[in-house]
Parts: structure tokens; sequence; C-alpha cells
């Protein structure tokens, strides 16, 4: 029987950890999937996906096809202040496509679906802890990166006490992994470090294909809605099915 891999493991976090306190009854009660995470280089990728759109199988597959990753935690988010309520009646929803995406062949196996945001809740989900919870699941020689959108990082300004607690190497993240969207400069993205402040931690950045740049899930929900609004065909055939064929 093969070893437990580290996307199956992050799956098998979903519903237990409620702080890091909960890591060691977690490893516990499932010491294998606790072995198949600790030490590996680990990138977070959180996110609404909602829902998951070619931009951001662009930004999983470039991660997973780092030699130096050994896996990715895609971690779809559920509602939070400024955020729709729906995020948590679609959370299972997006799990699913969360899923899909995480089988697709470019990812290469390594992509594993959680959620630790929904289970720390409202609080903690949104604090420092995410990420002591996440080291505490590496242990001491993991390495762990957090990719996160470049508006993200320049929105970390107006919290910027608590972005640079989640920036502390061998404590939360060791590293940050910025990808962009249309209008984004090298310049923009210098302002928005400096108004952060000093963080120790490094910052890369995913090149994002210029095809790639205006695509978001917003317009793919808009998309999704224009289609399942037009009109039915008449005698209720699918509009997709060869209508030769049919008897």
């Amino acid at each position: 029987m093969s070893a437990m891999s580290a996307a199956q493991a992050i799956r098998a976090t979903r519903g237990w950890l409620h702080s890091t306190t909960s890591v060691a009854a977690w490893a516990s009660e499932m010491p294998e999937a606790a072995a198949a995470l600790r030490g590996q280089n680990l990138v977070y990728f959180n996110g609404a996906f909602s829902p998951p759109t070619c931009a951001h199988a662009h930004i999983a597959a470039t991660i997973c096809n780092d030699a130096e990753v050994s896996a990715l935690w895609l971690d779809p988010e559920p509602a939070r202040p400024g955020k729709e309520r729906w995020q948590n009646e679609t959370m299972e929803a997006r799990i699913d496509m969360c899923e899909l995406l995480a089988q697709e062949p470019r990812l290469r196996g390594r992509a594993g679906v959680g959620c630790l945001r929904k289970d720390l809740g409202p609080e903690l989900g949104t604090s420092v802890e995410l990420f002591k919870v996440l080291r505490a699941l590496l242990g001491p020689d993991g390495k762990l990166t957090w990719a996160v959108g470049a508006d993200v990082f320049e929105g970390m300004k107006h919290w910027a006490d608590k972005a640079r607690e989640c920036m502390r190497p061998g404590e939360t993240c060791d590293a940050l992994l910025l990808f962009t969207r249309d209008g984004w400069t090298s310049k923009r993205l210098m302002v928005a470090a400096q108004a952060v402040g000093h963080a120790p931690c490094h910052v890369s950045v995913i090149p994002m294909p210029q095809h790639l740049l205006a695509v978001s899930s917003h317009q793919a929900r808009h998309a999704l809605a224009q289609e399942f609004a037009a009109p039915q065909p008449l005698w209720g055939l699918n509009p997709y099915c060869d209508v030769s064929s049919a008897s």
C-alpha cells in the first residue's frame, strides 16, 4: 500500500483544525496524514474560487511545476466581513470545483483542497493563527509560502502590523508569492511593499500571460448566469446533443 500523499493529507484536515492546539489531536488520529505533511515545502493559496478560473489554474500549475514546491494547499474562503453571505452557501460547491482543478494533469498530483479558514472560524481564520496552524503541520523542517494577489498585498498597508506578523520566517510565512492583474507594474508593487514596511520574508512574483490579466471570477459568474438564462430549445432537446442522431 502506497504512502498517503501531501494532497490527500490536506483533504484529511477538513473539519479538524480549529486552533494550533488541535493539530496534535488531528495528528494522533491521522498519523499517516500528519507524516505526509511534515517537512513539506508548502504553498498556501486561498481565495473565493467562485468559481475557479483559467487564471487560478495557471497560478496553480505554475506553483506545482516549481521543482522546489512539494505541495499546494487550495483553500476556498468562507464569508467574512465585506464578503457576500453566499460564500457560505456555496462552500461545498466551491470545494468540489477546486477538487476538479486539483485533478488537472498539469498540477502533477501536488494540489490538495482544504478549508482551513472555514474550520478556524471568522476570527482565527483571518488572524496570524492560520499560519501558525500551517507551521505546526509542517514542523520545523517545513517551508511555508503564501500565494496572494497583488491587490491583497497592496491592501496590507491598512493592516500592516498584522501583515508583518504573517511574514516571519520560521514562525509564520517564509515567503510570499504574488500574482498580478491588469494594470499592475513593477513600480506599483514596490510602492505596495514600501507601504507594508520591513518584512524579512522573501517576495517573488508569478508572471501572468497577457490573455489572463483581466480574467476574474466575477466575469465567469456573469458568463454562467447568461448561459443558464438563455431560452431553452424547442421540444426540450439538449442544445449540446447531435440533433441528427435523435430518434
